[in-house]
């Protein structure tokens, strides 16, 4: 026998122990830290901008051959992209979950550059950007000078030219954005008039500065044995670097000797490359930058990274300049990690306390007390080598199996003490006779709870992946608890335990009394559904339709709602509203919420949106709340905070503002919520798109279930659309191209080429002068120089309407689309809300995808009572195994049901009016942490009722009746199975009372696991010897009508 090697040999066992400690140590501080493992789908970002460009324009010219090929990437799960009013196109395309993001990002980037020849030029110079990165941001940083050194528009260029490149080449860092490009660009303001007078075109011009703003390549004087004693580098001046210089381009030169210079008919000078965009951070203007991250990247440690590597830079900064934090998720996993060692420290102490008290001998607890810190520590080595990070998922195993991880060593200690008193034997002899008795036991409780971890090796996907870490980390837990229970505890009790002299210490008499008193209530109760099989069958019955009936009543939910301490909101005027309107609403804004309790810090960003489409008119702000320590009270809660917000800002109405917190899983969309696309199939119409969206969140939101549903989505943007004669211009010598052109670079910005200051590059742009292109009289004097070289106005071959359009036009898998966002209200869950989408009835033509977090809900949807059925047949099967018989497991699996159902009652009760008051009501959703504490639940139940089935089973083989075997294994194994039982249920406590930051996953699966444990100790014991003696008793009458056995002790079934 094992256990008696080590009980032989103590010190071989302690040194198994002690290298266990310390490999664990080791790794422990190897491990990295995160709030979520890599469990996300792989995101690979795709952008272009076609300046000047209307978003159908992107569509049909960009988008199209772009997602023609992107359609046919290996593994693709769906894409999404976007086409601007502003030219610009973004597509976000998303891969199966487990998908090597450097394979798809090859194979995307195949993919884009087979479109490459069907794209304008005009997209192909500026480059089509393929990046390993989602939409969503990572973290925001906001940038202050108070000027005495250097202005706004000079921060944004230092911070451009060098902060942002020492952040981006961090590692984790996929890429970092300024929010307002005021980067230096040399911009040519073009007078049309004066060009008219000179019979100058904008093709001229750009003709002209592409000629003479070159780099040359002029050689070398010298070289290549020209000369045998020196050779010389011939300079020249290539690029111009000053706006005077480019004011001195030769444009023409005529016959009589004048030179027409461009500054005869453009303003040249140093501007930015952009004039929108502003970012004000607690009422102070501010340049803002947005981090982004790669895919398989850290979300801690990266940020930890930027955030030193700021503070390195902080040092060098010009005097005045400073940097604030805006947005920081990472904080969130910070302050819930720390929760969490928390809970598992509280956890770990309040299961030593019960079992002090049950086992009233400080010498027997110190035998559980080693027992468990040796078998956490020793998972450590083994997430290490299975690459898995200290997160939620791997902690919440970690806290669960606390109340577990002393079983094993209870059980050794339990039955060592009680061979000592009733045999009188030594330490030594009673642990070896302990471990012949009970190892079986050990190792087939063990092996059970296990089995019912085994099914979620099979469920892939993004839900899979969470299930597996937080199943392999427990199972690797107790397994080595079940290691410790077999090499130390036994040596443990052969060394330190003493001969009970049967007299209990005065402080633990009346816990003694509470036992002998429910011991006497529990036998009355077992004996009494012992008798009594009928009974038994009908109050069993009577309980699994209870269950049946919770369960259809249960809501369920992805994730439970939590407070992650930010709070976004997204602010939209009219379409066509100009930026200086956006940025007066954005300070009305700031004003009416500057003093809400609880709120630590605000960065307000005009010029471009979380939901929609970037552009003068959208804003978005990022409200940074106090710690989660400071708000304590119920106005300073994040729900309550929200609806201040609301409050006192509804007299703003300006602009659409929706405030909503950050998605439960980093990656998987922009919003919390149900995130989804309205899609048309066929040549839908953008109007009656638009019309159709709107409709569909006008009536979503007028349901009472609805908090707010919302789409980004429109085509009413006030637009001009010019009608062209075709058969006159080609009359008048004008080709559309060359009418395409003018308007170009006339009113929209023309990058021509590249100029360098300062060792930096920096564009070129062309564009009329703003008095030049402030209405459609500007449109129709336009001059356009024919085939003849002669200029025609634009109004003698063209006419000018108003008309309506979208602002931008969204896709998903090559549809037209409206992407829509919704909130359920208080008490409704998100699987609710889903249901009322999918049931809402669409025009002929239209249907709904989900996408983010609310796709990945969709696919999870039903899977829980699957995943039950199979770990329940898995344990079924190893106890078959164990004990060699189909009908023994029988009642011990029968037994889980009191666990299930208390679950549900558990759930139940949050979604009560009682529940609200304790602050419950968001775990009353079966989410994933519920279905998680459902099927541990399996193993723990079945664990506590092998105990109690194994005892009755040697009982009967001894020759006691039915009867006597059931009671004695009840009555023997009572103490045991409570104090096991009880070690757990103190060891979750401390995740049913969680606050702060991360509560709301913990009490999520703190009381599913609380619950449903709790009723299966009062009520679950109850029934085990019960059921066992019912099956017992059918077992043995059908082994005599059908193999012709006697029934032993047949008459002696009730005394």
């Amino acid at each position: 026998m094992l256990s008696r090697f080590f009980i032989e040999h103590p010190r071989f066992a302690l040194v198994i122990c002690v290298v266990m400690v310390l490999t664990g140590i080791i790794s422990l501080s190897r491990l990295p830290v995160a709030e979520y493992p890599e469990i996300t789908p792989p995101q690979i970002y795709v952008s272009a901008s076609y300046t000047g460009a209307s978003a159908d324009v992107v569509m049909q010219t960009v988008a199209i051959p772009l997602e023609d090929q992107i359609n046919g990437v290996d593994d693709l799960l769906y894409f999404t992209s976007t086409c601007g009013n502003d030219g610009d196109y973004t597509c976000t395309v998303t891969f199966r979950s487990g998908t090597d993001p450097d394979i798809a990002m090859v194979n995307l980037q195949n993919a884009v550059k087979r479109a490459e020849a069907k794209l304008p030029s005009e997209v192909t110079q500026t480059g089509i950007s393929v990046e390993q990165r989602g939409n969503d941001i990572l973290a925001m940083f906001a940038f202050l000078t108070d000027g005495t050194s250097i202005n706004l528009a000079e921060l944004d260029n230092y911070i451009n030219a060098n902060v942002k490149d020492a952040v981006t080449r961090l590692e984790g860092v996929s890429s970092a954005d300024l929010m307002s490009s005021k980067e230096y660009a040399m911009r040519i303001w073009l007078d049309p008039l004066r060009m008219a007078g000179l019979n100058l075109s904008t093709a001229d011009i750009t003709s002209a500065i592409e000629e003479q703003n070159i780099q040359a390549a002029a050689g070398s004087v010298g070289t290549e044995n020209s000369n045998q004693y020196v050779n010389y580098k011939l300079n020249v001046q290539g690029r111009l670097k000053t706006a005077e210089e480019f004011g001195n381009i030769v444009l023409r030169r005529d016959a009589d000797g004048s030179v027409i210079f461009l500054k005869d008919v453009a303003r040249v000078g140093i501007g930015s490359q952009s004039y929108t965009g502003k970012s004000v951070f607690d009422g102070r203007e501010a340049v803002s930058m947005a981090i982004y991250r790669t895919p398989e990247s850290n979300a801690l440690a990266t940020v930890r990274r930027v955030k030193s590597e700021l503070d390195t830079w902080a040092k060098r900064f010009p005097a005045g300049v400073s940097y604030e934090i805006g947005y920081d998720p990472t904080e969130f996993i910070s302050v819930s990690m720390a929760e969490i060692v928390t809970t598992i420290v509280s956890a770990l102490l309040l299961v030593v306390l019960i079992t002090w008290l049950f086992l009233q001998d400080w010498r027997a607890t110190l035998v559980p007390a080693i027992a468990i810190p040796i078998a956490l520590l020793g998972t450590f080595p083994f997430m290490l080598m299975l690459d898995y990070s200290i997160n939620v998922l791997t902690m919440f195993g970690l806290i669960l199996v606390i109340g577990s991880l002393c079983d094993d060593a209870i059980v050794v200690v339990e039955n060592c003490q009680a061979l000592m008193e009733r045999e009188g034997l030594p330490p030594k002899q009673a642990a070896i006779k302990c471990m012949s008795q009970i190892t079986g036991a050990i190792i087939a409780t063990t092996l059970v709870t296990v089995a019912c971890y085994v099914p979620l090796a099979f469920y892939g996907g993004m839900v899979g992946n969470i299930y597996i870490q937080f199943a392999m980390t427990m199972c690797i837990s107790l397994c080595l608890s079940t290691v410790v229970a077999m090499v130390l505890s036994p040596v443990l009790c052969a060394c330190m335990l003493r001969k009970p002299d049967g007299k209990a210490p005065v402080i633990f008499r009346p816990v003694n009394a509470v036992l002998d008193c429910s011991r006497g209530i529990y036998l009355f109760f077992v004996k009494l559904l012992v008798r009594r099989g009928i009974l038994t069958l009908l109050l069993f019955g009577g309980m699994l339709a209870a269950t049946y009936f919770l369960y259809g009543r249960t809501k369920s939910s992805f994730l439970p709602q939590e407070d992650k301490g930010m709070i976004i909101c997204d602010i939209t005027l009219p379409n066509s509203a100009s930026q200086a309107r956006t940025d007066a609403v954005i300070e009305e804004f700031r004003k009416s919420i500057q003093d809400i309790p609880g709120i630590r810090s605000t960065l307000l960003i005009s010029g471009n949106s979380m939901i929609n489409a970037s552009g003068e008119n959208a804003g978005m702000g990022f409200i940074r709340l106090a710690h989660w320590d400071e708000r304590k009270t119920p106005e300073t809660q994040i729900n309550a905070i929200i609806q201040e917000i609301r409050k006192r800002t509804q007299h703003i109405t300006e602009a659409r503002i929706i405030c909503f917190v950050p998605p439960a899983i980093m990656g998987l969309g922009v919003t919390g919520g149900v995130t989804f696309e309205l899609c048309g199939i066929g040549g839908i119409d953008n109007t009656e798109l638009s019309d159709t969206a709107k409709r569909f969140a006008m009536e979503l939101s007028s349901d009472p279930r609805v908090m707010y549903a919302t789409t980004s989505y429109n085509a009413d943007t006030p637009q001009i659309y010019l009608d062209i004669d075709r058969k006159k211009a080609e009359s008048l010598g004008l080709t559309a191209g060359k009418i395409f052109s003018a308007l170009q670079s006339s009113f929209a910005s023309i990058y021509v080429n590249d100029f360098t200051m300062a060792g930096q590059n920096y564009e070129v742009k062309i564009q009329s002068s703003a008095s030049d292109r402030q209405s459609l009289n500007n449109v129709y004097s336009l001059q356009i120089p024919n085939s003849s070289g002669e200029m025609v106005p634009l109004s003698s071959v063209g006419t000018l309407r108003y008309t309506v359009g979208p602002n931008q036009i969204m896709r998903f898998n090559k549809m037209n689309c409206a992407e829509m966002n919704a909130a359920a209200a208080p008490g409704v869950s998100s699987s609710e809300l889903m249901k009322l989408i999918e049931n809402f009835r669409l025009p002929e033509n239209y249907h709904v995808e989900w996408t983010g977090m609310s796709y990945q809900e969709k696919q999870n949807e039903g899977q829980i009572v699957f995943l039950m059925v199979l770990a329940m047949v898995f344990a079924y099967l190893f106890l078959v195994a164990q004990y060699e018989s189909w009908a023994i497991p029988v009642p011990v699996m029968l037994t889980v049901a009191t666990a299930l159902l208390g679950a549900l009652l558990g759930l139940w009760f949050c979604g009560t009016s009682a529940g609200a008051k304790l602050g419950l009501s968001d775990s009353s959703t079966l989410s994933i942490y519920a279905q998680l504490g459902m099927v541990m639940l399996i193993g723990l139940t079945a664990k506590n009722a092998i105990l109690m089935v194994e005892f009755s089973k040697q009982e009967r083989e001894n020759g006691k009746s039915v009867f006597e075997a059931a009671v004695n294994g009840a009555n023997l194994r009572y103490r045991a199975v409570l104090m096991t039982a009880w070690s757990f249920l103190f060891g979750v406590f401390p995740l049913v009372v969680a606050s702060g930051a991360g509560a709301g996953s913990r009490q999520a699966i703190g009381i599913t696991t609380f619950s449903g444990m709790l009723l299966a100790t009062l009520v679950g014991i109850i029934f085990t010897p019960a059921l066992y003696a019912v099956c017992q008793r059918i077992r043995e009458w059908l082994k005599t009508k059908l193999f012709r056995q006697p029934r032993q002790h047949c008459m002696e079934d009730s005394p």
